[in-house]
């Protein structure tokens, strides 16, 4: 990882859960470096389609890595995204939170790629 550049995320919640264990600590790396984009892809998808309920459900399905990788930078927008969805409010403002978010997990799923050597 670049000098200086700070981690958007925090393994410690899984660092516990793995006691130690590096295969089990990669392992759950590469589930979510596999996992997480093709769902941010679709929620970012769904927002330029004005797919708001599709939006709120992908939103819904990020929130649990997010909390899982204690990503704080977007903890509220994700749960921002997935109400806006859901209720169909505030949409004027939703696809720049969302832009922000995919921004976040890409960086993040870079950045865990580069820890683990994946």
């Amino acid at each position: 990882m670049n000098t200086g550049e700070e981690r958007l995320y925090d393994l410690s919640m899984i660092e516990d859960m793995a006691m130690g264990d590096e295969a089990f600590m990669k392992e759950l790396a590469e589930t979510f470096i596999s996992s997480v984009p093709p769902v941010v892809e679709s929620m970012v998808e769904a927002c330029k389609n004005k797919d708001w309920k599709t939006m709120g459900d992908e939103a819904h399905s990020l929130k649990s890595n997010i909390e899982t990788l204690q990503i704080a930078s977007i903890k509220a927008d994700i749960r921002t995204i997935e109400a806006n969805g859901k209720y169909q409010i505030e949409l004027e403002e939703t696809p720049a939170i969302v832009e922000k978010v995919a921004a976040v997990l890409t960086k993040a799923m870079q950045q865990i790629k580069e820890q683990y050597h994946l």
